[in-house]
């Protein structure tokens, strides 16, 4: 737990920071989706093989996981991206490789606009690009931050640890994960995925200029290939892979990866 204070608040932010095989190779950086972690969700893949010889640093984003915010805490994503940047300078990084999947693909979409000295290349899995887009943040939006907050979050995750019981692996993965979820962070980053916002995500994807990669799963996505045609995107979509791709098939989202520089 790294304690951060930050615009006048105090931030307690959870990562594992693991060395890598190969000092001098450049550093990989993992975000996380809505109501997940990333110390829970990316160690596998950080471990894999293909990706082992590098750095890795998983980070909780505040409100989620282990990691904590203050009262009152916006959770937007530009704020959330400004604290990852704070984060990776105090970590005295740069040129990372920068993994997000899903929200953490919209937050590290962002990181990318406004800081692009400290990636070296973008890997997002399945982001929120434009607004109003997103399952799960649709559910939770559809609801006031209070009525979310009293009742509809303890309805969300009693729903999830059902669908667990019943044999729905992803399900069974995700439910420990949203009972670490503050309920106000879930409600206010999913308002702030899928807000009208000038430059959109998928905008800001398009007019980044580091290498950039959209990673798939074929049984969930909805955004095609032809999306990134001529745009210097580079897209790799998954077989017999859904949502939670890294789930799905480790070995294929790890070498995928490991296509980007």
């Amino acid at each position: 737990m790294n304690i951060l204070n930050l615009r006048g608040a105090t931030f307690r932010i959870a990562w594992i920071d693991l060395p890598g095989t190969d000092p001098s190779a450049p550093p990989d950086l993992y975000l996380h989706g809505l109501g997940s972690s990333s110390i829970a969700t990316f160690p596998g893949i950080a471990a894999h093989p293909r990706l082992r010889s590098h750095r890795a640093i998983l980070l909780d984003l505040p409100g989620f996981g282990f990691s904590t915010a203050p009262p009152g805490w916006t959770f937007t994503i530009e704020d959330q991206a400004a604290i990852i940047a704070e984060c990776i300078e105090q970590l005295c990084l740069s040129s990372l490789r920068l993994v997000g999947h899903s929200m953490g693909g919209s937050i590290a979409i962002m990181l990318a606009h406004i800081r692009p000295d400290l990636v070296r290349s973008l890997v997002v899995a399945e982001p929120n690009l434009d607004p109003g887009s997103g399952t799960l943040s649709g559910h939770i939006t559809r609801q006031g931050e209070s009525a979310f907050i009293e009742r509809g979050a303890g309805h969300l995750r009693l729903a999830m640890q059902r669908q667990a019981a019943r044999g729905d692996r992803t399900a069974a993965i995700f439910a420990p994960t949203l009972l670490q979820a503050l309920p106000q962070a879930l409600h206010r980053a999913a308002t702030s995925l899928r807000i009208d916002r000038t430059p959109t995500f998928r905008q800001m994807l398009l007019d980044a200029t580091m290498p950039r990669l959209f990673i798939a799963g074929a049984a969930s996505n909805d955004i095609p290939a032809a999306d990134f045609a001529g745009t210097g995107i580079q897209f790799i979509e998954i077989a017999n892979a859904g949502h939670t791709m890294m789930d799905d098939d480790p070995d294929a989202f790890a070498s995928a990866i490991a296509t980007m520089p």
